[in-house]
């Protein structure tokens, strides 16, 4: 994956940690800004679409943006077969780890072995609702993360 998110350091361990993976840089920031504005840490990934590389989860290699956080903000097109390979590939290799989808409604039926275990949102998000995923996610809110 990009090197943005290669040796990432972590601010603190005080806030809940999330990873968004969304393909355009504004997509990514508009996620991480409501996010952030909750109390969480992010950082961002633009996928396999948006960085032209496999994701290194995917190609059998690790990744410490994903395993150092608390949740992941799953929001690449899934009618992308590399976004799809990258989900199964994180599901496969961190199944502790909660996701939450972003997902067209076309594309929910069709997609349901890959999204079975994740927090499913429906796309275009509504941000109280990523809000209220993500705290679901972790298991709380961001307060008594």
């Amino acid at each position: 994956m990009p090197d943005l998110i290669h040796g990432h350091v972590w601010k603190s361990d005080e806030h809940p940690r999330v990873l968004i993976e969304a393909t355009e840089w504004g997509a990514r920031e508009q996620i991480a800004s409501i996010l952030r504005d909750e109390g969480y840490e992010t950082v961002a990934c633009p996928g396999p679409e948006g960085s032209g590389q496999r994701c290194t989860l995917a190609a059998g290699h690790g990744c410490s943006a994903a395993e150092e956080v608390d949740v992941v903000v799953h929001a690449l097109r899934t009618w992308d077969p590399r976004n799809l390979e990258a989900l199964r590939a994180l599901r496969r290799r961190l199944p502790a780890t909660p996701v939450v989808v972003e997902v067209p409604s076309a594309e929910l039926e069709r997609r349901a072995a890959e999204l079975t275990g994740c927090i499913v949102i429906e796309a275009p998000y509504q941000p109280p609702v990523l809000v209220a995923a993500v705290a679901l996610a972790i298991g709380g809110s961001p307060e008594n993360g």
